[in-house]
C-alpha cells in the first residue's frame, strides 16, 4: 500500500497536538495525560516507523501496527510507574520487552519474534520460536550515540558500577548547581548521597525514555531482514549501527523547544518518581 504524504502529515499533526496539549507545569502532569502520551504516541510512531521502513503495505498492516504499538506504549507507561515505585530491574525488563514488541510490529514481524536488551552502547536481540526463518539466533548492533554518552559520562562521573541491569555512574558533585543527577542516553549519573531513592529512580526513568525513543527510530543502517532460504540460522550476526535519530533529536532540540519546567520528559520523571 502506497502511503500518501498527506496521511503522514496528519499523523504528525496528531502526535504534535498531543504534545502541545501537555500541562504547563510538571506538577500538573496527570496520570491520564501521561498514559495518553505513551499509548497514543507509541502507536503513532510505531506506524510511522513501519511506513518509513516499507513494512506497512495494507490496511491490515496499519491496524496491526497501531494495536501492538499501543500495547508497547502501555508497557512503557507501566515500566515508568514501576521504576518510580523503586522496582528498577523489573521496570527496565518491562521497558525492554515493550521496545521489542514495538520494533517487531514496525518491521512486520511477529510481536515476540525477537526480544532485545540494550546494554550500554550495544543492543542484543534474540530470535524466539516465533521468528520466521531468522538469519541468526543472536543479533548485535552498536549505538554510536551511546558510545558518545559513555565517554561524556566518564568525564563527569568518578565511579562506574553495574546495577539493576545497567551501567551507573556516581559523581562527587553535580554538573550544575542543585543538580543531583543526570542521564546521558543509557548512562544515569547520580551524586554520592543519592545512589538510591528518588533521584536514582528519576534518572532511570530517563533511561527508559531513551529506550522508548530508540524503539521508534527508523534504522537504515540495521539489517532487519530475515534469512529466507537458510536451512539453519547462524548463531551470531552483527546487524549494524543504530543511529537512534529520535534520541539525537531529543539531544539537539528538546531543551530548545521547551523549558525544563514544561519538558515532557521531565514531567514524566518527576511525576512517577514522586509516587
Amino acid at each position: 500500500m502506497k502511503i500518501k504524504t498527506a496521511r503522514i502529515i496528519v499523523l504528525f499533526v496528531f502526535v504534535w497536538s498531543i504534545f502541545f496539549l501537555a500541562p504547563a507545569r510538571q506538577q500538573a502532569a496527570s496520570e491520564n495525560t501521561l498514559r495518553l502520551y505513551n499509548v497514543a504516541g507509541q502507536a503513532t510512531f510505531t506506524l510511522l516507523k513501519g511506513v518509513i521502513q516499507g513494512k506497512v503495505k495494507s490496511f491490515k498492516d496499519v491496524t496491526r501496527t497501531l494495536f501492538y504499538g499501543s500495547v508497547a506504549g502501555y508497557g512503557f507507561y507501566q515500566s515508568k510507574k514501576i521504576i518510580g515505585n523503586g522496582h528498577i530491574t523489573s521496570g527496565l525488563l518491562l521497558a525492554s520487552l515493550s521496545a521489542s514488541i514495538s520494533e517487531n510490529a514496525a518491521l512486520g514481524r511477529h510481536p515476540l519474534s525477537h526480544i532485545g536488551y540494550t546494554l550500554g552502547p550495544a543492543r542484543i536481540e534474540f530470535a524466539t520460536p516465533f521468528a520466521d526463518e531468522p538469519a541468526a539466533i543472536v543479533n548485535l548492533s552498536v549505538i554510536p550515540r551511546e558510545l558518545a554518552g559513555f565517554v561524556r559520562s566518564i568525564k563527569e562521573g568518578s565511579r562506574l558500577s553495574f546495577r539493576n541491569g545497567m551501567f551507573v555512574f556516581t559523581a562527587a558533585d553535580g554538573i550544575q548547581p542543585r543538580a543531583l543527577g543526570w542521564t546521558r542516553g543509557m548512562f544515569p549519573t547520580v551524586t554520592q548521597n543519592h545512589q538510591t531513592g528518588y533521584v536514582y529512580n528519576h534518572e532511570t526513568i530517563h533511561v527508559v525514555q531513551n529506550i522508548q525513543a530508540m524503539s521508534l527510530s527508523p534504522e537504515p543502517l540495521v539489517n532487519s531482514e530475515m534469512g529466507f532460504g537458510q536451512s539453519k540460522p547462524k548463531l551470531f550476526a552483527f546487524s549494524g549501527m543504530r543511529m537512534n535519530f529520535l534520541g539525537l533529536g531529543m539531544d539537539l532540540f528538546a531543551d530548545k523547544l521547551q523549558a525544563y519546567e514544561t519538558n515532557i520528559y521531565e514531567m514524566e520523571a518527576y511525576h512517577f518518581a514522586q509516587k
